[in-house]
């Protein structure tokens, strides 16, 4: 079934819509909508609504450039979670007011080796809450609240030009601009001017702000910049000679980028409607975006359906869990009767192999504590297999291996499966090496090796460990 998403830009002299309806498998622009842009920004809402007679089943909207701060980041890190511990505090420090009364977002716009550049954007909570109150009273619930500025960008994004070198976006309205730049095709600068094209004097003065705005993003390159504007001034023809003359360089107009979702009779009004278009091509995989609706403005409508949609699925859960109840039921009895003659059949084979057992309490653990009987009755002896020399044979080793000349008194003797390990003492290092060659020299042993061989604290006599690897019978 289709899904209808509006987008709304609302800031400037005129309220913008772009209506998109999207299936699993493709998206359409339905339609550009327009209507001025009064005191109270509700009544304009549903002036726009019922003018145009829209409908929609979601809505997604964008806060204006003047009310967002925003800053593009380098990190030295790009793991998720430290940069969502990271990001606010890296802003902190330029918020007119406390952390706590902003709403704060991120993206992250690429990476250079295990660093990641970020664009971090905050708005105050007061803005998000009005902006808000006001989409509520109109019949309105925005599942994301963006960065006007920012959406704009993504209908650049879209042109064959802007994927290499460097280039530019100037969105020029009324009263306000907008200036990004693309590094081939990543976002490396934004910026939004509270002054627009509205008169001519207005014109020359943000054609002077727009080329310091460029020069300072683009490292004095401008000679080498491609040039979109769009805006709902790009239609006034000295505004393109103005930026022509004050750049050097031929701006295009965003209304000829192909973008494939927009039908082609709607393609001459992409330029007045750069932002809300973008908004409404914000779920694309590499889209730019940010969303205020975070915290205590976090979107729940969704989780709203979902419950909804679960309370319908309830009835059908619930017969469903009848039968398989009743299947649970026949099933279990079918498992019990096989159950009884596995357990027979386990019993069977209990009292043959303990003979001696006459009462039955648990086969299973009592099986396992014969097995932990038997298993230190191997250990006993070793842990060697029946093949290998028990342990009297290696202490009858150790006593024919030891030099009769040596003075040698043993502390300790272990043996830790295949390794026989001894401690003790002798007068001299000699001795240990004697001891050493003598014990290697017998075919029960393998691979002898003296360690923490030191003066004992008296000084009267050599301590000494030896580590002896115990040879299986094939090794003889």
């Amino acid at each position: 079934m289709p899904n209808r998403t509006l987008a709304l830009d609302v800031s400037g002299t005129t309220v913008r819509a772009v209506l998109v309806e999207r299936t699993l498998r493709s998206q359409r622009i339905l339609g550009f909508y327009a209507v001025p842009r009064g005191d109270d920004l509700t009544a304009d809402l549903r002036t726009l609504v019922a003018t145009h007679e829209l409908r929609w089943d979601e809505v997604v909207s964008a806060l204006p450039g003047d009310v967002v701060t925003h800053r593009i980041l380098t990190l030295p890190f790009h793991d998720r979670k430290r940069l969502d511990q990271t990001v606010p505090f890296e802003l902190e420090t330029q918020l007119p007011f406390e952390l706590d009364d902003a709403i704060v977002d991120y993206q992250v716009l690429g990476r250079e080796g295990d660093a990641a550049i970020v664009l971090a954007a905050f708005a105050p909570k007061a803005a998000v809450r009005e902006h808000l109150a006001a989409l509520a009273a109109a019949g309105m619930d925005p599942r994301a609240v963006d960065l006007a500025p920012l959406a704009a960008v993504n209908v650049l994004r879209l042109a064959d030009g802007a994927r290499s070198g460097h280039a530019a976006l100037v969105a020029l309205d009324h009263d306000r601009a907008t200036i990004a730049v693309l590094a081939d095709g990543r976002l490396c600068g934004l910026r939004a001017l509270s002054r627009g094209a509205g008169t001519n004097g207005d014109l020359e003065l943000v054609t002077r702000d727009v080329r310091w705005s460029l020069l300072a993003l683009t490292g004095d390159a401008l000679d080498a910049l491609a040039l979109w504007i769009a805006g709902d001034a790009v239609d006034r023809p000295e505004v393109a000679a103005a930026l022509t003359r004050a750049l050097g360089v031929t701006p295009q107009g965003v209304a000829s980028v192909p973008v494939n979702e927009v039908p082609i009779t709607l393609r001459r009004e992409q330029a007045a409607f750069a932002a809300p278009l973008g908004l409404a091509l914000r779920d694309g995989a590499d889209a730019l975006q940010v969303d205020f609706r975070r915290a205590e403005f976090a979107y729940h409508r969704e989780r709203e359906a979902m419950w909804h949609a679960l309370g319908g699925v309830a009835v059908l859960a619930a017969i469903a869990l009848v039968l398989m109840l009743t299947s649970f039921v026949l099933e279990g009895r079918r498992l019990a009767a096989r159950h009884d003659a596995i357990r027979a059949e386990i019993r069977r084979i209990l009292t043959t192999a303990l003979p001696n057992v006459h009462t039955i309490v648990n086969e299973k653990a009592q099986l396992a504590a014969e097995i932990a009987t038997l298993e230190k009755q191997r250990q006993q002896y070793g842990g060697l297999a029946p093949s290998a020399a028990r342990a009297i044979d290696l202490l009858k080793a150790v006593t024919l291996g030891v030099p009769a000349d040596a003075e040698l008194e043993i502390e300790e003797l272990a043996l830790d499966g295949d390794t026989l390990r001894l401690r003790g003492s002798t007068r001299t290092y000699e001795a240990v090496d004697t001891v050493k060659r003598g014990l290697a020299a017998r075919p029960e042993f393998r691979d002898a090796q003296a360690k923490d061989v030191r003066a004992s604290v008296d000084g009267q006599r050599v301590d000494f460990k030896l580590q002896l690897g115990v040879a299986r019978g094939d090794e003889r």
